[in-house]
């Protein structure tokens, strides 16, 4: 199904053999411009791990991308050579949560960070957001990203509390760190191809209605490029439609207080839990 360069082995990795640690993972599709960029970050946050005391590793899985990005893989994959990083060249096109699920599926590790190829982490958020992820037992947990026009920043995003509003509309960017165990247990993200713009928002609320724990941390976790050409941005002519069929699944959860019923928790590792006042 796939080629996988470097020595990192190429099997799936079940739930109760994935070991402590970070797996950050990297789909391409046609993002051969921003994929340097993204993989430096990454490679930058293992560092962080590492310094921090922890282990991780990077899996970059080109979804049979056109635009030479396969070639690109192939030499940033023999110029890196360590069994930290991976690249697996898809020869068909599975679409995006087809290749989260093999993400899920691949990682060495139980905690699974999906980044996305336009974006970037800033590398020491990563060791707070898996402190906060193992201390709490949550099955996401995600911080703030800060919102790039260019080299101009232009907003924040994914920076509230979980709460019900999200049946409405979702603030919970895919730059977030997984527990793939307990991803893996709900079924991981949804296999309907024509929900992919929305697979993260599904992915989120799923989690909801599973009542599994959701965490935010106040930390800057990464750098969101806002491009004219984005899967969202691309995806308006069939929101509406889009829309109705999520919230006709997850919104009958909601109640007359809905905008203010919190279904996650805020958390830092160096202070706890920041909502007990709530």
């Amino acid at each position: 199904m796939s080629d996988l360069a470097c020595s990192r082995p190429s099997a799936e990795i079940p739930a109760q053999d994935k070991q402590d640690g970070v797996t950050i993972f990297i789909p391409n599709w046609n993002h051969h411009s921003f994929l340097a960029g993204s993989i430096a970050s990454a490679r930058e946050a293992i560092w962080a791990m590492a310094s921090a005391g922890y282990p991780a590793e990077v899996i970059v899985a080109d979804d049979a991308s056109r635009d030479g990005s396969q070639r690109l893989l192939r030499s940033i994959a023999a110029h890196v050579g360590e069994n930290s990083f991976g690249v697996v060249l898809l020869p068909a096109n599975l679409g995006l949560t087809g290749v989260r699920n093999l993400g899920l599926r691949l990682a060495r590790y139980r905690a699974v960070l999906f980044l996305d190829a336009d974006n970037q982490l800033v590398p020491a958020g990563l060791p707070v957001l898996y402190r906060a992820l193992t201390a709490t037992g949550a099955a996401l947990a995600y911080g703030n990203l800060i919102d790039m026009e260019g080299n101009t920043v232009v907003g924040l995003r994914s920076n509230e509390m979980a709460m019900l509003s999200l049946t409405v509309d979702n603030y919970i960017d895919a730059l977030a760190l997984v527990d793939a165990v307990q991803a893996l247990e709900i079924g991981g993200y949804v296999s309907d191809r024509s929900l992919d713009y929305w697979a993260d928002w599904e992915f989120v609320l799923h989690l909801i209605a599973e009542e599994r724990d959701l965490v935010f941390v106040p930390v800057v976790a990464g750098r969101y490029r806002r491009v004219p050409l984005s899967m969202i941005s691309d995806s308006a002519p069939r929101q509406r439609s889009d829309l109705n069929r999520i919230r006709r699944i997850f919104s009958q959860t909601g109640t007359l207080e809905w905008d203010a019923r919190r279904v996650g928790r805020i958390y830092h590792p160096t202070v706890g839990y920041l909502d007990e006042e709530w």
